[in-house]
């Protein structure tokens, strides 16, 4: 059974309906083009060409302004904001929409290049300092001491490692058992 959720918000002073089905959140089309003050048959022909929305719309009942259900051209919300940015309109709303899109694109790709060479800029200051206080402490007997026990620490751990799987080897053979199994 589908799991419909239908919800309003108001945009400009008018309202978008969307709708929820099964988690999939569809927004329609032609509300959306009377905000923006787009001619919406146009811009449905053009969603109908296009090679990737062309598969994405659907034909979805919800309740128009009035309250009257009425089947409504829908796209999937994971589509829309790309669909807004290529519809070509003399709309104010529209160019400021997407002023907004050039920006949000600008963020998200500078921002996630310029965070991982800035990440990448720490990670490299990191082992600098970490190489510089590792030649320090290098003359330090407790360091030096530590690191002792460090090393025999790990090989304590790899003996018991061993030991441990031999152990196993042995307990799984007496009751006939292939430890590869």
């Amino acid at each position: 059974m589908n799991k419909r959720v239908e919800k309003f918000l108001e945009f400009n002073g008018k309202v978008l309906p969307f709708l929820s089905v099964d988690g999939t959140w569809y927004i329609a089309v032609k509300p959306i083009c009377e905000v923006l003050g787009v001619e919406h048959t146009r811009i449905f022909k053009n969603l109908k060409d296009d090679e990737i929305l062309a598969g994405a719309w659907a034909k979805q009942p919800m309740h128009d302004t009035s309250g009257r259900l009425q089947e409504m051209v829908c796209l999937p919300e994971r589509f829309v904001y790309g669909w807004l940015f290529g519809i070509r309109s003399e709309s104010e709303n529209l160019k400021l929409y997407k002023l907004e899109c050039y920006n949000a694109l600008y963020n998200h790709f500078h921002g996630t290049l310029t965070l991982r060479v800035e990440t990448l800029d720490v990670r490299a200051s990191t082992e600098n300092e970490i190489r510089r206080v590792t030649s320090i402490l290098a003359e330090n007997a407790d360091y030096q001491e530590l690191l002792r026990l460090r090393n025999i620490k790990s090989g304590m751990n790899k003996t018991l490692g061993k030991l441990d799987d031999k152990l196993m080897e042995k307990q799984t053979g007496l009751f006939g058992i292939d430890a590869d199994e």
